[in-house]
């Protein structure tokens, strides 16, 4: 559960009202003075603060600890405890951004009821958060990084026209997501959406599902082409269609009709194709895998779909639209990340692209019991399991190494891991890693290791990629 910080310079008041909230299972942490307030805020942003607004620190007082965070958030409720005949400054308080005031001597009552409401708060302020990503992107296209809005410009051209569209990239980047949206915002959106995934066709009858059959016998049955009239046949990975099908496919758009399997039938048709390929299109046409001349009917337009790695800022969108998604469709509790779980998605490595990100979010909440925010350690057993047959290609290298280079590669890889493990925070990473903080950044120097500040959280990467 999300922790509540407690701050008051008085021990008898900050350990009662700890006691009172820990009983009915709030996780807490204290501060006994408005400095110290502000560098547990700083480490780890609370769920809610009970602020005592008289602090007898001659640095700050409640008001100036409550001005001072509301400078940097707006959104985390404070609570005001104030001392009856103190409801002018109360009030005050109130007006500067305070969620509300427990007057003090405390009722027990009366504190459970505003923690409550302030719970509340903090719970639909998560929810909407997430639904606001959500319906904005109800095809999960989502991201606000430079490369993804130029990605999307292009899809948005490619939604106005009926051009054809090659959409080319790594496993798992998303380019049947890219493919559903062009045809959703376009003039066919109210027409099938048909998926052609062509690798996992059984390749004596791929003829017969793509173009449909028809016999003397009058038995006839409809092929996905047909059945995308007036929408849109998506082809997944159209690389693998063997080379007499795609002369085939080349005459249907050329001529807008269909020859069924046995040459029986003829059928008109007005179908817009979207393709789609993970393979490098160059080699496969001089290896004689794709005809040219299909390629230049598929490929009116052709768009790259980036890998995740180019557009790292935005995992914590994407990651947010996976809660929403599976909350939705599952039931599941609607979690969120946390800082330093979303650092370290940040600056993990992605081979399997978006893909390999809904599957950790998704193992995550089948493995996961709470509805707390999701933990690093959460994030790094699911990646465990999810990236069995996606390791790093780093990783698998070392022992063709020279001894120098590999100790080279490690060593950044393991301190890039540690320093993201903690949030950024390099003297945690250094305590756990057995380093003077003085060293380690030394360390960082020499291996060229950089920390940014990503979604509010500092990630660690190398200066080459960063």
């Amino acid at each position: 559960m999300d922790d509540i910080l407690i701050v008051d310079d008085n021990s008898r008041i900050r350990n009662l009202v700890a006691e009172i909230l820990h009983d009915k299972g709030y996780s807490i942490r204290q501060a006994s003075s408005g400095s110290e307030c502000l560098e547990e805020f700083k480490k780890t942003k609370p769920c809610m603060i009970l602020l005592d607004i008289r602090l007898q620190d001659p640095q700050m007082d409640g008001l100036q600890v409550l001005q001072t965070i509301r400078k940097v958030d707006a959104a985390t409720p404070i609570i005001i405890m104030s001392a009856h005949g103190n409801i002018e400054i109360a009030v005050k308080a109130m007006r500067l951004g305070a969620f509300d005031y427990i007057e003090k001597p405390i009722r027990v009552d009366r504190l459970l009821s505003v923690v409550r409401n302030a719970m509340e708060l903090v719970s639909l302020r998560r929810q909407v958060k997430v639904l606001r990503v959500s319906q904005n992107n109800p095809k999960l296209l989502i991201g606000s990084s430079r490369v993804f809005k130029k990605y999307k410009n292009l899809l948005d051209q490619m939604s106005k026209s009926n051009a054809r569209v090659l959409l080319s990239g790594p496993s798992g980047s998303g380019k049947e997501t890219a493919a559903r949206y062009i045809h959703a915002q376009s003039h066919l959106a109210k027409g099938p959406f048909l998926i052609a995934n062509i690798p996992t066709m059984d390749p004596e009858k791929i003829e017969s599902i793509l173009f449909g059959t028809s016999s003397n016998t009058g038995q006839r049955v409809s092929g996905l082409i047909e059945l995308a009239h007036g929408g849109t046949l998506y082809l997944k990975e159209v690389c693998a269609l063997p080379i007499d099908l795609q002369q085939k496919l080349l005459s249907v758009i050329v001529k807008n009709q269909i020859v069924n399997e046995g040459g029986i039938e003829t059928l008109k048709v007005e179908v817009r194709f979207l393709s789609a390929t993970s393979r490098d299109i160059e080699q496969e046409i001089e290896s004689g895998q794709l005809l040219p001349s299909l390629l230049e009917r598929l490929a009116t337009y052709r768009i790259k779909v980036p890998p995740l790695e180019t557009n790292r800022s935005d995992i914590p969108e994407l990651a947010a639209s996976f809660l929403y998604l599976f909350h939705k469709t599952q039931g599941w509790p609607l979690r969120e990340l946390s800082k330093e779980a979303e650092s370290f998605l940040v600056s993990s490595e992605w081979p399997g692209n978006i893909r390999q990100l809904k599957n950790i979010i998704e193992r995550i909440l089948i493995t996961g019991k709470s509805e707390d925010p999701i933990t690093v350690d959460e994030v790094v057993s699911s990646s465990a399991e999810v990236n069995t047959d996606t390791v790093s290609v780093v990783s698998g290298n070392y022992l063709s190494l020279p001894l120098r280079e590999a100790r080279l590669i490690f060593e950044r890889e393991y301190i890039s891991a540690q320093i993201n493990q903690f949030g950024g925070n390099i003297s945690k990473a250094a305590q756990f890693i057995g380093m003077e903080r003085a060293a380690l950044h030394r360390k960082l120097k020499s291996l060229g290791i950089v920390t940014r500040n990503i979604s509010g959280s500092r990630v660690a990467g190398f200066e080459e990629d960063m």
